[in-house]
């Protein structure tokens, strides 16, 4: 989805209905391309509001507030398999994309489709479920869909549910898997990433990240 003028609470409204889903309707994540007139700063700032504009959803909707699991900003030209990230049952993936010269895909898979529709996935499935997904990916093919118009020169941010499949789960999460098309080491791919946790309000979060040192940071992690 192309954006055109930053409004964060049609932002949020958007995502919530894609991303916050109770059914596999919905697709399970959102990807927004801000073209070409922002910077770094801007970009985690979009990021920051529009997880505080989340979490004035959850909680009103599930009496749970949206707390950071991490923020990081890194170099990141390594494929990875299907897998969720680690987090707690409940959680959401925010990734912002900085314009690279370095070539990548982002596909997501929803392995809830892929547990109830398809007739070689185990009758226990989500039960044994793990975080990385292990078995053959052609199964998974039809569940795949891969992210358009990823340009390489535009600042972008997906939305993913990387929430725990559970036998009653209030969010259905999807598998995400990042493929380097030409790795490039003299260049950069910088992801800014953040988890966010549903918890309960009375929970409290010790260690949280500081979210004015992931707005204010020039360094990237290795």
């Amino acid at each position: 989805m192309e954006i055109q003028s930053i409004n964060i609470k049609k932002l949020a409204k958007y995502s919530v209905e894609e991303v916050f889903r109770t059914n596999t309707n919905a697709p399970g994540f959102v990807f927004l391309d801000f073209g070409k007139n922002l910077n770094s700063y801007k970009l985690r700032d979009i990021m920051v509001r529009l997880k505080k504009e989340l979490s004035s959803f959850t909680l009103s909707e599930y009496d749970k507030k949206l707390s950071y699991h991490w923020l990081v900003r890194f170099d990141q030209q390594e494929n990875t398999p299907f897998h969720i990230d680690n987090a707690e049952d409940e959680s959401f993936l925010m990734l912002g994309y900085e314009p690279s010269e370095v070539t990548s895909e982002l596909y997501i898979a929803d392995y809830h489709k892929f547990a109830t529709n398809n007739e070689f996935a185990p009758n226990d499935y989500l039960r044994n479920f793990t975080p990385v997904y292990k078995e053959e990916e052609s199964l998974l093919r039809p569940y795949i869909t891969k992210i358009a118009s990823f340009h390489r020169n535009t600042y972008k941010i997906v939305l993913i549910n990387n929430s725990k499949p559970k036998p009653i789960a209030k969010t259905l999460g999807v598998f995400h898997k990042a493929q380097i098309v030409r790795q490039d080491l003299k260049k950069s791919r910088i992801v800014n990433s953040m988890i966010i946790n549903m918890l309960p309000t009375h929970k409290i979060i010790d260690n949280e990240p500081d979210e004015n040192e992931f707005l204010k940071t020039a360094l990237i992690s290795k």
